[in-house]
């Protein structure tokens, strides 16, 4: 029995299996979970940007940047990367109450949220830049109890915090620092240009498509109406942070569009 147990938590909590489900079933419906919002730390508990040295923020934005990134000084502020956190405990019991447990699962998984092209706070830097998004089997943290740890790879330290981990974008997901009629240009920080908005062709919503890793699945269709099992995390890294010019400004509270979690519900055949 002790060797069972031990075998499955090694093959659990190291690094959970990529490997993406399938199952061709029919579309039953889709869901969406957005962030709790963060304006004035009051999503505290969901969103939390955790810069390189260990100190974490959260309010109305949070910065997914490397180290290479501009700020509005024309510096360069801290590498940091950001953790979001969705409660999907009420939705998953109902959806068990409907097609039974075990009998749906989920497709075609998605993070939306709205970006700014610049932020006018020097906590934050501005650049283009690839990132990879994780999800994390740890929802036990909020910025200032248990935080995420800062990495620059899935490191032994984030391993440790995660407890379970998988990597859901197998091309790294990349961020122009471009909107459909605006370019961002770095040496726009001395121009009166560098303002946070919130509306405009300096801000706009983007969606990245995630890998359906099963321990990220079965995360949320093991999800219970209590607790921190209510909930789901991803961890957002930009690729090589040391050397990135990576400046992502994600709107957690202050803009128009929450971080949103979505993905189609199918049936199991």
């Amino acid at each position: 029995m002790g060797t069972r147990f031990s075998l499955f938590a090694l093959m659990f909590t190291v690094v959970t299996s990529m490997a993406s489900i399938a199952y061709g079933g029919s579309y039953l419906t889709s869901e969406s979970f957005a962030v709790s919002a963060g304006g004035n730390h009051a999503g505290t508990s969901t969103t939390c940007m955790v810069m390189n040295g260990g100190s974490t923020w959260s309010g109305g934005a949070s910065g997914l940047q490397g180290s290479d990134g501009t700020n509005m000084s024309c510096g360069n502020s801290l590498a940091a990367n950001v953790a979001l956190k969705f409660n999907v405990g009420a939705t998953v019991a109902a959806l068990n109450a409907a097609y039974g447990v075990g009998g749906w699962t989920i497709e075609n998984p998605k993070l939306t949220f709205q970006y700014t092209l610049y932020a006018n706070n020097t906590r934050f830097n501005g650049g283009a830049g690839d990132f990879n998004i994780y999800w994390v089997g740890n929802d036990g943290w909020s910025y200032n109890s248990n935080p995420p740890v800062y990495a620059s790879s899935p490191t032994t330290a984030f391993s440790s915090w995660a407890g379970s981990y998988a990597l859901l974008t197998a091309s790294a997901a990349n961020y122009p620092w471009t909107t459909s009629s605006y370019t961002g240009d770095a040496s726009d920080c001395a121009q009166s240009v560098w303002t946070t908005d919130k509306t405009g062709n300096k801000q706009a919503v983007v969606t990245y498509d995630l890998d359906a890793a099963s321990g990220f699945v079965g995360d949320i269709t093991g999800a219970t109406n209590g607790g921190d099992y209510n909930n789901v995390s991803l961890y957002l890294m930009p690729v090589n942070p040391a050397a990135s010019y990576l400046g992502l400004t994600i709107f957690t509270g202050g803009g128009t569009t929450l971080p949103t979690l979505s993905f189609d519900v199918v049936s199991v055949p």
